[in-house]
């Protein structure tokens, strides 16, 4: 029997995580630029807790950003993830006005422009050249999707932006390939690591939202109502919503969305049975609900989002052992869940999804009892990534508005602005 977890007591558990990622020398990153595991993505946390009135919390985050940036060399252009965009994104996360680590980010804007027009031309390239769109070119993660986020907080007029988003639309025209006529994501290999895989000998669609169509749909929309298009916009997100929302799956508790197709599968029209999912932000339901709730408030589709709603109630309808989640964190496992869950049910003013919220709270904390043992301190898959999450349940619909993150300010962002939720 799964236990509710109070608000109060989540608030305490956030409190001794914070108290233990405080000190940036106490702790040793495998990368210290990194928002996967870094300092720029503890900083993330302490920039949340210091909007709640926390008063040494904005000290804390610049000293964490501050650590980010100290080793010499300089930072790397990379995508969303590492180097300078990663510093770039917690700088923005953290400045409270038009002058705040004005100087930091005019020194990384261009870097991350260069960094995301080299991904755009490279996946045209690549397109071109009849090998496929790889999907580290156009990810959340390393590709375009990420990049695109942080620069519509960046420079949402600039032609960098302009360049990525094109390229995201490009991806909505059919790919001819040597096996047929196939949707423009498609990628020659298998999912994961680059090369031949007899699992998917022509290839596959990757649905998950960290490596698949759900970032490029989530971005184009988050830009769409930020009213920055580009030609072909509206068109592409119609296209990329329509394709997730004409392959989605039914079982006894409702609609869900596999982790990839096959290219053989697309071709023939084939529908394999009970194909795996899980209940995670990087692949399956969730992340791709999210983006088509997204698609659907951009475009003004009601059945969009319904459709959204009806899978993530199914998704928490289903028995917990079938999530196939791994441990406490945001990319895969209970952290991402309950962020998307928060997302959906404030958005969609959804009482069965905000009555879900305490269970999976608890769940969540159950699942971080043994992360300081094993010194799992980052963003994506360690406490300040979990805490932030739990953060949002702490706060509820005050964390997560409704429309684009910030309507006063567009090029406010708020943190979870890098998984592509908002």
């Amino acid at each position: 029997m799964r236990e509710s977890l109070s608000r109060e007591r989540a608030r305490e558990v956030l409190d001794s995580v914070a108290a233990r990622l405080r000190t940036p020398e106490a702790l040793r990153p495998a990368r210290v630029d990194s928002l996967a595991v870094g300092h720029p993505g503890i900083a993330l946390l302490f920039t949340t807790l210091a909007a709640d009135g926390d008063a040494e919390a904005r000290s804390v985050a610049h000293a964490h950003l501050a650590a980010a940036i100290r080793p010499p060399g300089g930072l790397r252009a990379s995508g969303l993830f590492g180097g300078t965009a990663a510093v770039a994104f917690a700088a923005r996360v953290a400045a409270t006005g038009p002058d705040a680590y004005r100087s930091l980010l005019d020194t990384v804007t261009p870097r991350v422009a260069e960094a995301a027009v080299e991904r755009a031309r490279a996946l045209r390239a690549g397109r071109a050249a009849g090998t496929g769109a790889l999907s580290h070119l156009y990810d959340a993660v390393s590709g375009a999707s990420g990049l695109a986020r942080l620069l519509l907080a960046l420079d949402p007029h600039g032609p960098a932006l302009r360049e990525c988003l094109e390229a995201l639309v490009d991806l909505a025209e059919p790919a001819v390939t040597p096996h047929g006529t196939l949707p423009g994501w498609w990628t020659a290999d298998g999912p994961g690591a680059r090369g031949p895989n007899p699992d998917f000998p022509r290839g596959h669609l990757n649905l998950g939202l960290a490596h698949g169509i759900p970032g490029p749909l989530a971005v184009l929309a988050l830009a769409h109502e930020q009213g920055v298009r580009v030609r072909g916009h509206a068109e592409a997100i119609g296209r990329f919503a329509g394709w997730l929302a004409g392959r989605v799956h039914e079982d006894g508790c409702g609609p869900y969305w596999p982790l990839t197709v096959r290219a053989e599968d697309e071709l023939g029209g084939g529908r394999p049975p009970n194909p795996p999912t899980r209940a995670a932000w990087c692949y399956g339901t969730p992340g791709v609900a999210r983006a088509l709730f997204l698609a659907g408030r951009a475009l003004v589709d009601k059945e969009w989002q319904e459709l959204a709603g009806r899978s993530m109630r199914a998704v928490l309808a289903r028995p917990v052992d079938t999530r196939a989640l791994e441990g406490p964190g945001l990319c895969h496992g209970t952290g991402g869940l309950l962020q998307i869950v928060a997302r959906m049910a404030y958005d969609m003013d959804d009482a069965e999804l905000a009555a879900q919220l305490p269970l999976l709270a608890g769940e969540l904390v159950d699942g971080m009892e043994g992360m300081e043992a094993v010194g799992d301190f980052g963003f994506l898959e360690g406490e300040a990534g979990a805490a932030l999450a739990l953060h949002t349940y702490v706060e509820g619909d005050r964390s997560v508005k409704g429309g684009p993150s910030h309507p006063s300010d567009p090029r406010l962002i708020a943190w979870d602005g890098a998984l592509l939720l908002g």
